[in-house]
């Protein structure tokens, strides 16, 4: 009871008041709990007996000491509502800037993304006026959780790095005075934190390893690096990165283009039950992006609808646009089409799938023999892909010149020569810069979409 008693102590009287006012918005009107609470502000100081027995009529019990630690719970939780005037302004400070970031923590989790960045940007510009670092670490791990890389990215990790570690510098210089009179640390906490720490680091330079050879492209070595890691850590028993490494795994394999596997490590090896969210969702996009490779487009249907759509429907516009190929795989021209139109205009953002998007409704609209349409959406893509000088777009840009070709073809076949043309040759071939990803926005081939239509010609 003492807790509770300090808790109002520190309350004003119409702080007080606010505190019940904020209960009866939670709790009914015959609530017990709501009945312990006001009598905790309106009669203070009675014993725990006397309190019982107002509200059960008999001495105390486990009933009522259960109901006091409920009563304790909502008083802390009502306690985030009032506003506290600290003595020290830099105190004040802090929480208020604590305050903007859980602000932008709970909006951004409701999906509401410009509005959740503008606080995390305030709180960001507060932090650093102010000198909270601890709060600038914060942020940069709600800016990564919620991709908001317009905040703060991994491209600022390095700076990053040299403020925490001058932060702490400073404080171990201010407070920790005269080490050789000290004992050890006796916090398990902390020592818990550095054995999980560390146990992180070692995780972390397994899969930094996996990720560079990916990102060289040599997968194979990459393979070998997670069955080496998985083995390691089947062997010590332990468990908690081999989520990461069975997902990477699956990712790898992908790359490879080895779908049938990715299937099996899907259905036999993975247990998804007891993924994060974060992980769940890559599980289940690699599952689907095998399953529409290998054609067996229901079942990526059924993933698609089922697993992805539910487990973040911050995404939807992404969702549309996997809707969208599924409909033109199965040929249903003009629902590919309604999908492609009602989430085209927000992936502007994301350039890969605006540009993907505005290929495949000329790629549809082809395959309709609309032509009309099709001379005016194809000009007005010239216009809009010249735009971009991005490296990794130069596949999309040279299908797109081969896509022009074959429209123009359908009237000079006679002057176009597709089969040879050198373009399409080095789509094909994948030549560096040019290679194809499965799980990229060009979840057709274009140029295999394109060499089909010209063998149709010709045959």
């Amino acid at each position: 009871m003492e807790s509770i008693n300090q808790l109002l102590e520190a309350c004003t009287l119409p702080e007080k008041t606010q505190l019940v006012e904020f209960a009866k918005i939670k709790n009914p009107p015959s609530s017990k709990k709501l009945m312990l609470m006001k009598l905790f502000v309106n009669q203070p100081g009675l014993s725990d007996t006397e309190y019982s027995q107002k509200i059960y009529k008999k001495p105390e019990g486990p009933a009522y000491f259960q109901l006091k630690k409920r009563v304790k719970d909502e008083f802390e939780e009502l306690f985030l509502l009032l506003k506290p005037t600290c003595i020290k302004k830099e105190n004040q400070l802090h929480i208020e800037c604590s305050e903007l970031l859980l602000k932008s923590e709970l909006i951004l989790a409701r999906g509401i993304r410009t509005e959740g960045s503008k606080l995390l940007e305030r709180g960001l510009k507060m932090a650093i006026k102010n000198g909270f670092h601890d709060l600038v670490l914060t942020i940069y791990s709600i800016a990564a959780r919620f991709g908001i890389c317009e905040v703060l990215n991994n491209n600022d990790l390095p700076e990053l790095e040299i403020a925490i570690k001058s932060h702490l510098q400073l404080l171990i210089k201010e407070n920790y005075k005269n080490p050789e009179d000290q004992t050890e640390s006796k916090n398990e906490h902390l020592k818990t934190m550095i054995r999980q720490l560390n146990y992180n680091r070692k995780s972390w330079l397994i899969l930094d390893d996996i990720n560079r050879s990916i990102q060289h492209k040599d997968y194979e070595n990459a393979l070998s690096q997670v069955n080496e890691a998985e083995l390691d850590l089947n062997q010590n028993n332990e468990s908690r990165t081999k989520d990461e490494l069975l997902l990477t795994k699956t990712s790898i394999l992908l790359a490879k283009r080895e779908y049938t596997e990715v299937l099996e490590e899907c259905i036999y090896s993975v247990n998804p039950s007891k993924f994060s969210i974060e992980n769940k969702l890559r599980y289940s996009l690699n599952h689907w992006y095998a399953l529409f490779h290998l054609n067996k487009i229901d079942e990526a249907q059924q993933i698609l609808r089922n697993n992805l759509m539910k487990l973040d429907s911050d995404q939807d516009k992404k969702w549309r646009y996997l809707e969208a190929y599924i409909q033109f795989k199965q040929g249903n021209f003009k629902t590919a089409l309604k999908e492609i139109h009602s989430c085209q205009k927000y992936l502007k953002n994301n350039s890969d799938y605006y540009l993907g998007s505005k290929m495949l409704e000329i790629m549809i609209l082809f395959d309709q023999n609309d032509q009309d349409w099709l001379e005016y959406k194809i000009e007005n893509f010239r216009k809009l892909i010249s735009r971009y000088k991005c490296k990794k777009l130069i596949r999309i840009q040279l299908a797109f010149q081969v896509f022009s070709k074959l429209q123009k073809s359908l009237f000079k076949a006679c002057l176009i020569d597709l089969v040879n043309d050198p373009i399409l040759s080095d789509l094909q071939n994948e030549i560096e810069g040019l290679e194809w990803r499965p799980a990229s926005s060009e979840l057709i081939r274009y140029d295999s979409w394109i060499s089909a239509k010209v063998n149709s010609q010709i045959s």
